[in-house]
């Protein structure tokens, strides 16, 4: 039978079905929660307040074995992916990214909202643990294989519904709280965690709150500031050019790979349908990584304009005067093509182009400064490069 459990009632849920286990010496029994789901539901707190919940679907069974290790990281576990928060700077295995809330200690796989990757030390292989193994491997202990068998159904059923004064964790719909991130960061531009001032996943979050009533916490005359802010800058986070920003960007971090652990995190906190409020400052980071993305990409565009308009500028090169010429030379455009330590210092292949589009080359130990328009030279060789003739020169003097 599966269960709904609510995600609020879980640590306590377990609190209790610790009290009923049955310890086993040698020997033990697998227990463990399988999660087969979960779903979001509206409901109301003490005061009336609504606010959107996470249901654990859960089934039950366990087990235990033990090293000493390293604490690297924990994992969030959500529904698109686990997010990794490291407090070091090893990269932690991609097979964690996406891998169940599962004890690789002590072999139980149970619904937890967190677990932990060690690193041996010694080794440097990888586990991922839960909290209560946590202290075996940071502490260096070893033990046994114990085992856990647990009657816990009527407590199951019982934590389908949120105990009276148990805490709870409200979520909220992605889309939407990233278009009002989106919005903030049009008028008041991004503003990170660490940064001095009000960071832009605190105010985005206090104007989503105004509209959707979530800020039970505020004050009517705080409630009132934040409006006047709003209506100052003609807030509006159902704009046409914001909700397609916000689907532009979505749709591009969804076709990233998972190149490093900030993109894994990124990526999956954005696929989720709903996220908490620990995740906003993730979610707002988007916004700057998408705009870094488009100015590179940009970039790459205008470099290859500039070298398609090159190329068609110097598919009409001619071969220059004779071999032996003395000739001068209005550069148009100058690059250094290579460079290599000899005995005698540093050499250098130019290629220069002259106004109307000719290709010249000059080998020299000396430095050439983009700044050069003219030089005069010698014609050493006419020679041609993948179809384009170019006239070689040497013993070249900067004339200005």
């Amino acid at each position: 039978m599966i269960y709904a459990i609510y995600e609020g009632n879980m640590e306590r849920l377990e609190k209790k079905l610790t009290r009923i286990i049955n310890k086993c010496k040698k020997y033990g029994c697998e227990f463990h929660y399988r999660k087969v789901g979960e779903e979001f539901r509206e409901l109301e707190d003490e005061k009336g307040n609504k606010y959107t919940a996470k249901f654990i679907l859960v089934e039950a069974e366990g087990k235990a074995i033990v090293n000493g290790w390293k604490f690297i990281a924990s994992i969030e576990h959500t529904a698109k992916g686990n997010i990794i928060n490291r407090i070091d700077d090893i990269e932690v295995p991609e097979k964690y990214y996406s891998t169940d809330a599962i004890c690789e200690h002590c072999n139980s796989k149970r619904y937890r909202k967190d677990t932990y990757i060690v690193m041996s030390e010694e080794t440097g292989e990888f586990k991922q643990v839960g909290k209560s193994c946590l202290n075996d491997f940071t502490n260096g202990l070893s033990a046994e294989a114990v085992a856990h068998y647990i009657s816990l159904f009527d407590e199951l059923i019982q934590g389908e519904t949120p105990y009276s004064g148990v805490s709870y964790e409200k979520y909220y719909h992605t889309e939407t709280i990233l278009r009002y991130i989106a919005e903030t960061i049009k008028h008041f531009g991004y503003v990170r965690r660490y940064d001095s001032g009000r960071c832009t996943a605190d105010r985005a979050f206090d104007y989503y709150c105004v509209h959707y009533g979530g800020g039970w916490w505020m004050s009517r005359e705080l409630i009132e500031d934040l409006k006047e802010e709003m209506k100052a800058v003609n807030f509006n986070a159902n704009s046409t050019d914001t909700v397609q920003l916000v689907s532009d960007a979505l749709t591009w971090i969804t076709s990233q790979e998972e190149s490093n652990n900030y993109i894994h995190n990124l990526k999956t906190a954005c696929n989720l349908e709903y996220v908490s409020g620990r995740n906003l400052g993730i979610l707002a980071s988007l916004f700057p990584t998408y705009d870094r993305e488009l100015e590179y990409q940009a970039e790459l565009r205008e470099r290859e304009r500039k070298r398609a308009a090159e190329k068609a500028k110097e598919a009409n090169s001619q071969h220059i005067g004779n071999v032996g010429d003395r000739i001068t030379v209005n550069i148009d455009s100058i690059r250094c093509l290579t460079s290599w330590e000899t005995q005698w210092g540093i050499t250098r292949i130019y290629k220069l182009v002259d106004d109307k589009g000719n290709v010249f080359t000059w080998k020299t130990s000396k430095y050439l400064d983009d700044e050069v328009k003219v030089i005069k030279g010698t014609v050493k060789e006419h020679t041609e490069y993948r179809g384009i003739k170019q006239t070689e020169l040497t013993r070249c003097k900067e004339i200005a």
